[in-house]
């Protein structure tokens, strides 16, 4: 244990981040290898590639892959969160009975919703809702055969409509694909995604040495492009099933600079509820960014000029989730990601200048943000309806094409966006191949399948912005976030501080 990590809310940080220049001298060949031998030692560490248990054939031993493991099973997965405000309380009365659907039979989960793992806020946004596909896709085998021991409904709630058959044949599908082997990892494609990764994080250190301009210069674009795709395996791997997936979930923290556990319950709602107004925290981008004119109480002066200054909120996405990872690891008192944080600040800021890790994170920023937003944020928002999950993907989802090999594996895989929202635990690189079969599934079903090559559909979002900048504020239009209901993220924060908010801190 380090004692700082636990000294006070607020630690002060160690030694080794006073030291922020390394100076390179023409006969000190020394100071160039320990770089590199520490970027290679931090990813062999936090990679275990090359470990005894490691096979060439990685099985998830899953018939039913899923993005979420319950977190009883692993420090870095969800953890139960604070009871929404706008959840009932206690479970003594039958006016907060909770059913909810899950393969064509209904449990009743009115006393077992508190003692969920992820919290009671998870089921009741199910509340006689049908809850398969995300069953499937947040849980472990294990947590999938939890249950079967679950207390089963008397009757069934009135009003509810009957799964679609888009949605029986989704599932039918999906049981194919894991019978194909279409979910097992492959050694030579989680290899190439971390060495890759390595060789650019290892190549920004050793230009990080150069006291010269140009090379500072360069560290920062080459640094950039490591955190990105860092930040892509980070994702890989909390979506991920199997012993390799839970050995390589601290790379988050270790290697990355953000919290698996915090990661996890943000985008894990944004799978769930896709472009849903009021849940998909992907979409509540203002007061920097309005995706749709809103109500004059949520309105910002800037508004008008938001097709100007677009870059710069973009710029701040990797400074915001990295607050808000430290913040929610000193919250939850995680230690294990505390240490994986404050090792990666080490490193990073012992041989990397300030400035220029400065720049990097606003740079990769820039990167992911453009490539995270774009899938989405065109395509239809759902500000009163709550469709079905495959539905729902189908309208909300747009893949993009790339034009060349470095886009294809910087993009990390969220090119092929709708593939990974239905099938979120396969592995990336088995997508590509995908395509095909969701586009048949898509035409077989009456669906829209959704593809744009990757500046075009740049360019849709520049105008979605335009457009909105010069709309109008619309009176009772839905707010981005829930009413009434406090968030303790950075974004937050600044949204209810910017526009009045009673929930705004005083």
């Amino acid at each position: 244990p380090l004692p700082w990590l636990t000294s006070s809310p607020s630690p002060s940080p160690p030694a080794p981040f006073l030291r922020r220049f390394v100076h390179l001298r023409g006969d000190n060949i020394a100071t160039m290898l320990r770089p590199i031998a520490l970027s290679l030692s931090l990813a062999t560490t936090s990679a275990f590639l090359s470990t005894p248990g490691f096979s060439p054939s990685l099985s998830l031993s899953s018939a039913r892959q899923g993005a979420m493991r319950p977190p009883a099973i692993t420090s870095a997965r969800m953890t139960i969160a604070e009871p929404d405000p706008e959840v009932w309380k206690g479970t003594e009365t039958l006016n907060n009975e909770l059913l909810v659907r899950i393969d064509d039979e209904w449990y009743d989960l009115s006393r077992w919703r508190k003692a969920h793992p992820a919290g009671s806020h998870w089921i009741d946004l199910y509340k006689n809702q049908d809850a398969t596909e995300v069953m499937y896709g947040f849980h472990s085998d294990k947590g999938i055969d939890m249950v079967k021991r679950l207390p089963k409904a008397k009757s069934a709630p009135e009003g509810v409509s009957e799964v679609s058959q888009v949605t029986r044949n989704f599932r039918k599908w999906r049981e194919e694909l894991v019978a194909e082997g279409w979910f097992e990892r492959d050694w030579k494609g989680e290899a190439f995604n971390l060495l890759s990764w390595a060789t650019w994080a290892t190549a920004g250190i050793c230009l990080a040495q150069f006291p010269v301009l140009g090379a500072q210069f360069g560290a920062v674009f080459v640094l950039a492009v490591a955190n990105t795709v860092a930040g892509w395996l980070a994702h890989d791997y909390v979506h991920g099933r199997g012993k390799f997936s839970d050995i390589m979930r601290p790379f988050g923290s270790f290697c990355a600079g953000m919290s698996p556990t915090w990661w996890s319950e943000k985008h894990n709602l944004h799978h769930a509820r896709t472009n849903e107004v009021g849940k998909d925290e992907d979409i509540a981008t203002d007061p920097a960014l309005f995706l749709w004119a809103p109500d004059p109480k949520n309105d910002a002066p800037w508004r008008k000029f938001q097709g100007l200054f677009l870059p710069l909120p973009m710029s701040l996405l990797f400074l915001l989730w990295r607050f808000d990872s430290l913040t929610t690891a000193i919250q939850r008192k995680n230690y294990g990601e505390l240490v994986g944080l404050g090792v990666h600040y080490t490193v990073m800021l012992s041989f990397v200048p300030a400035a220029t890790f400065l720049g990097a994170l606003f740079l990769s920023g820039f990167m992911t943000a453009i490539i995270t937003t774009v899938t989405h944020q065109t395509e239809d928002l759902f500000f009163d309806e709550e469709p079905e999950f495959v539905d729902g993907q189908f309208r909300s989802t747009r893949d993009a094409v790339c034009s060349n090999p470095f886009s294809e594996w910087l993009w990390g895989g969220m090119q092929y966006q709708l593939e990974h929202h239905l099938f979120p635990t396969m592995p990336r690189y088995k997508y590509p191949a995908l395509v095909e079969r969701v586009k048949a599934f898509a035409h077989d079903n009456d669906l829209s399948f959704r593809q744009t090559p990757e500046f075009p559909l740049l360019r849709r979002n520049i105008e979605l912005y335009q457009k909105v900048a010069h709309l109008p504020p619309q009176p009772g239009a839905k707010g981005s976030r829930p009413e009434g209901v406090e968030r303790k993220d950075i974004t937050s924060i600044v949204a209810n501080v910017a526009v009045g908010s009673e929930s705004a801190p005083r």
